[in-house]
């Protein structure tokens, strides 16, 4: 992996990459410390096999082997500072919703200077591809390359580039980019909330807006557009708000085959919701636009209650375990971990759920999420082979965090319960 990950840094440097890796090879042409570069990707999980968090283990190696091996005070500190730190942005921008402010400005405090960005974003990017072929994807590219470009202007402007000013920034281009008259256009400003305005692009926005307009109780209104950037399919809805929605729509797609990478849910103040999840065929590739009618019919057969959503997941899960696929993979073991982050959000409580992957697993989550009265405002996903990362950011149904223990603890051993009772039903 080391080797490898040497052997990346040096085709970027050469100039080799530029077409598939534009930030991280603008980043060498301007220049960087190659020193600490090379050093901290050479050392990185030097710590591994300590007993103790490797990133931490490393990072006291290097203190100590940095003035034997001829780098100054600052220099140390900074490739020290570097693995300690080689994972934050991975785990930033793939386990967590970088459009909310709080977690922007974290990563950001963290970083402290556009330096350490850079050298810490290049490093990030050949980790990852040095893991081993098929682990770098485009859909991993656009987010290191998404957070990349946001803390770079916090740290250029200042945090009034995630506050107030953002939101109005964002509503200004919204309104530049909107073709309606102006009633509608003041009606669709004021009915959503600054996280919208955070968290879509203006093309998303525009979609919503068209959704929306006119829109009848019992309509669920879609758009679906291939993104290839991202190797993903961006699946736009618009309904009359649920509190269910999202775990209905979830287990429609998972009946459908279509795996959801990511996940936005907002909530107008008239009462409409608009969701937008990204999905990928099994082979991580964009759900094929030939598939749309039957996802579609899927999600509308769901949604208006003509399928029952657990029995047709059960029903799938039984094909996909006579195709093998899971069979060949049971022997991997992957303990589950459940963390409740208080502190990651302003306003969210985040449930991180670490686990071993499975058909219809987020379905499961977002399903007992909903009937302990959590509402769900985001959802992220990572995959790691057999490995799933669901993150979640909940508020309980008064719109607060889940601030009691109690409650936190009772919620945990419900989600233990229905990834327990998925495994065993995928296993029989």
């Amino acid at each position: 992996h080391l080797i490898q990950c040497i052997s990346i840094l040096g085709r970027i440097e050469k100039g080799e990459l530029r077409e598939e890796l534009p930030v991280a090879s603008g980043i060498l042409e301007r220049g960087v410390n190659r020193k600490v570069l090379y050093l901290a990707m050479l050392l990185h999980d030097i710590g591994k096999g300590s007993g103790m968090d490797h990133s931490i283990r490393g990072g006291q190696i290097i203190r100590e082997a940095g003035p034997r091996l001829g780098l100054d005070e600052d220099d140390t500190d900074t490739a020290a500072w570097l693995v300690e730190n080689h994972l934050l942005m991975s785990d930033t921008c793939q386990k967590r919703d970088i459009s909310d402010p709080k977690t922007l400005l974290d990563f950001c405090q963290r970083v402290g200077s556009r330096s350490r960005l850079r050298l810490l974003t290049v490093l990030t990017v050949c980790d990852i591809m040095g893991v081993g072929p098929g682990v770098w994807t485009n859909w991993k590219a656009q987010l290191l390359r998404d957070l990349y470009k946001q803390a770079h202007r916090v740290l250029t402007e200042g945090i009034s580039e995630i506050g107030a000013d953002g939101v109005a920034k964002a509503i200004e281009k919204f309104r530049e980019a909107a073709k309606w008259s102006e009633e509608y256009l003041e009606h669709e400003v004021s009915r959503h909330t600054g996280t919208y305005w955070r968290g879509l692009s203006t093309e998303a926005q525009i979609i919503f807006g068209d959704l929306l307009s006119e829109i009848k109780d019992d309509e669920i209104r879609t758009d679906a557009k291939l993104e290839p950037g991202r190797d993903a399919t961006r699946i736009c809805f618009a309904l009359a708000h649920h509190p269910g929605s999202f775990a209905r729509i979830s287990g429609a797609l998972a009946i459908a085959g279509a795996n959801v990478v990511d996940a936005k849910i907002f909530t107008t103040s008239d009462g409409y919701s608009t969701l937008v999840f990204w999905v990928q065929d099994s082979n991580n590739r964009p759900y094929e636009k030939s598939r749309f009618k039957r996802l579609m019919q899927s999600i509308d057969n769901s949604m208006k209650g003509k399928v029952n959503t657990g029995k047709a997941l059960e029903e799938r899960d039984r094909q996909i375990m006579l195709s093998g696929s899971v069979k060949r993979t049971r022997s991997f073991v992957v303990p589950t971990e459940i963390k409740f982050d208080n502190e990651g959000s302003d306003i969210y409580t985040i449930i991180e759920i670490d686990t071993r992957d499975r058909p219809g697993l987020m379905y499961d989550l977002a399903d007992t999420l909903y009937k302990a009265n959590v509402t769900v405002t985001r959802a992220v996903i990572a995959t790691y082979g057999v490995q799933a990362v669901d993150v979640f950011y909940v508020k309980d149904m008064a719109g607060l965090k889940l601030f009691s223990e109690s409650r936190r603890e009772a919620l945990r051993k419900r989600l233990l319960a229905s990834i327990d009772e998925g495994s065993r039903r995928i296993e029989q």
